[in-house]
């Protein structure tokens, strides 16, 4: 925790926040389903309205009143980002039970009843149970658990063992789409509790949906459903999936939350970016990232440039005779790593910038401990943290030599190359203003070649080199299946200049030092990039899945001849990419 920064205000002066442990009912799904609904309707930002103003007054529905779960086993540190964003600021601490937050839900005028369901029988529906309790206001109520309490409190005001008896998934998700979608805000994919992992077209309904982000769809009103052949074409799960896609509602292309993992048996889930489910279609990754519901109260987005500044850094002059990398941190759009493992690198981080020397192992020395790194980060956070992501900016700060990359592919994880050329327009333009407001310039970029092509991400790409001044100038390109090469826009070359504005970069993917494709040992790794001919410039794009740690990059880096590899930052190497096509 050692440090504190300064994050934007909080919106009322000496808030309440109201710390939740949860820790003791994680084991008992039904309670922790009703607890996180009840936080996501107590942490709804109030109606601005005269008549909701007057009952405020009177009950507990005041603006300055927040609620966070803490010490929850899906997330270790929550405490510790809580004693983070609230550095510099005086709110009133106050740890309640779980029995203090769901009087508080009953005594709230932001819930008007509670919905009875079968948690046994009705497994299978949770996920559209969750957006039945978002739409309705109301709590979320086992029949065997709190419905005594809550029934004497509250009315009763949808019995779903009644009106969803014998309901399947798709029932549920139908009956949600023709009655309500039009009162939610986004769609969301919550695994009810399936395993696909042995027999994706008959996955078992053996686990508990993670409850994580049950907060954030009660409070944004998501959409929330899980189809298990909902990605596979010709079937009815399919059909009303492309109807879901299609609604007028949803801004195109359209981020689906949560995770979609229905075909999980080799190398990830196949329809996780979702683009490859319906082609409107981009993730956000958000499964496990707790307290969204907290994080977006706390603080308005951040709506106007300059609130973000990326570190400064050096024009250099391009030298034939130098190799020059650039190293980009990958998984950066997944929000729990943001939350979780991204900040424990950072700390590693920053220890071996600021004490070369107690790291000799890693040839760490004044020279090379803080070179150029560039982070992947969601730019979802501008809108649903942005407390969180002014701190990452401020914390960059101690170093001077961390910067920001968006990750694949930039606003969401999508391949947009499938999308139809109207969607690539309007992507563009969201990127674009995303690149100012994060003060930044480049992106990793995936496609899917068997549901897209790189021949038509090209034509997206050139959509960026068309503008004046194009805010992303640098994309970084990575195949799904990541083991095989970008043949089609690159051939056998590593950069593509278009119209002189924009590079793109065929990435090497550094995925781990277990033996696997792509995942070498640091020192194997080093010695190929000293090999690299004279005047290489190289994207590197570094994940965990196969073994990465981030001790891992210092060791690479303690290896190299520094006498020739130049490590630089994601907009230096645009810079010098652009200077080496210009003298060819």
């Amino acid at each position: 925790r050692g440090f504190q920064l300064n994050v934007p205000d909080w919106p009322k002066m000496n808030p309440t926040i109201h710390y939740v442990d949860l820790y003791n009912i994680t084991s008992c799904q039904p309670s922790l389903l009703l607890a996180q609904v009840c936080i996501g309707l107590l942490n709804r930002r109030p109606d601005d309205s005269f008549s909701q103003q007057l009952r405020d007054m009177n009950s507990l529905d005041l603006q300055d009143q927040y609620y966070a779960n803490l010490s929850i086993t899906w997330q270790s540190n929550a405490d510790t980002w809580l004693d983070q964003i609230t550095a510099g600021t005086d709110p009133v601490i106050e740890n309640i039970s779980v029995d203090d937050l769901l009087l508080d839900c009953k005594l709230s005028h932001n819930v008007k009843g509670y919905i009875r369901y079968d948690y046994e029988d009705q497994k299978l529906v949770i996920p559209n149970l969750v957006t039945l309790a978002a739409v309705l206001d109301a709590a979320l109520v086992d029949d065997d658990d709190f419905l005594e309490s809550f029934d004497e409190d509250l009315p009763m005001i949808f019995d779903a063992t009644e009106e969803w008896s014998g309901f399947d998934a798709y029932d549920a998700t139908e009956y949600m789409y023709e009655n309500h979608i039009a009162s939610t805000q986004g769609l969301m994919k919550l695994n009810p509790g399936f395993d696909s992992s042995t027999d994706p077209f008959n996955p078992e309904l053996t686990k508990d949906m993670n409850a994580a982000n049950v907060d954030f769809a009660v409070s944004n009103k998501m959409f929330n459903f899980f189809l298990t052949e909902g990605c596979i074409p010709l079937t009815r799960d399919h059909a009303l999936m492309k109807k879901i896609a299609a609604w007028e509602g949803f801004e195109k292309p359209t981020a689906v939350w949560g995770y979609d993992n229905t075909f999980s048996y080799v190398a990830g889930s196949k329809f996780e970016a979702e683009t490859d489910c319906v082609n409107t279609l981009g993730q956000v990754a958000s499964t496990g990232a707790p307290n969204l519901s907290f994080f977006g109260l706390a603080a308005d987005p951040i709506e106007e440039e300059g609130v973000l500044v990326s570190n400064p850094f050096p024009k250099l002059t391009y030298d034939p005779d130098k190799t020059y990398i650039s190293l980009l941190l990958g998984d950066g759009d997944n929000l729990r790593f943001v939350v979780e493992r991204h900040l424990y690198w950072w700390q590693t981080r920053q220890e071996l910038c600021s004490n070369p020397a107690n790291w000799t192992q890693y040839n760490v020395t004044e020279e090379n401990a803080c070179f150029p790194l560039a982070w992947s980060l969601s730019p979802q956070l501008l809108n649903f943290a942005p407390q969180l992501i002014s701190w990452w900016y401020d914390a960059f700060k101690s170093t001077g030599s961390d910067y920001f990359v968006l990750p694949p592919s930039g606003e969401l994880y999508s391949y947009p190359g499938g999308f139809s050329d109207e969607d690539q327009i309007a992507y563009k333009s969201r990127m674009q203003k995303i690149a100012g407001l994060m003060d930044i310039s480049g992106t990793v970029h995936w496609e899917f070649p068997v549901f897209s092509t790189w021949n038509n991400a090209l034509s997206y790409f050139e959509k960026y080199a068309e503008d004046e001044e194009p805010g992303i100038n640098g994309f970084h390109c990575v195949n799904v299946p990541y083991f095989e090469p970008i043949l089609e826009i690159f051939g056998l070359e590593d950069t593509k200049v278009l119209n002189d504005k924009v590079v793109l970069f065929k990435s090497i993917e550094w995925r781990g030092v277990d033996g696997g494709p792509n995942a070498w040992a640091p020192a194997d790794f080093a010695k190929k990039i000293n090999n690299y001919d004279p005047g290489s410039i190289k994207s590197i794009y570094v994940t965990s899945d196969g073994g990465f740690t981030f001790t891992d990059l210092y060791e690479l880096v303690g290896q190299l001849d520094m006498r020739k590899v130049v490590i630089v930052n994601q907009e230096q190497l645009v810079d010098l990419a652009l200077q080496r096509d210009e003298r060819a």
